[in-house]
């Protein structure tokens, strides 16, 4: 699948939404994740459903050095796009 940063931010803000109970709307794309009341649990299980979306596969935790949605989605879909070169 290839998705645009767009596509995979709203999706990310939709799954952040439904995991936290915090409308969509409410929801900071340029904020850490953690300051939505994510926990460890949480961000695994986003991720997992991340890469299920996706169909990529993560080599290392990309919320380390993409800490945000709207950074983790620039990421992953640049990352996406190489990956289906």
């Amino acid at each position: 699948m290839t998705a645009t940063a767009a596509e995979i931010q709203a999706w990310i803000v939709d799954r952040v939404s439904t995991l936290t109970e915090i409308p969509a709307e409410e929801v900071d794309v340029r904020a850490p994740l953690t300051r939505h009341g994510l926990d460890s649990v949480a961000l695994v299980a986003l991720a997992t459903d991340v890469e299920k979306w996706l169909g990529y596969r993560f080599r290392e935790n990309p919320l380390d050095e993409h800490p945000t949605i709207e950074a983790l989605s620039q990421f992953l879909a640049a990352e996406v796009a190489r990956e289906t070169r």
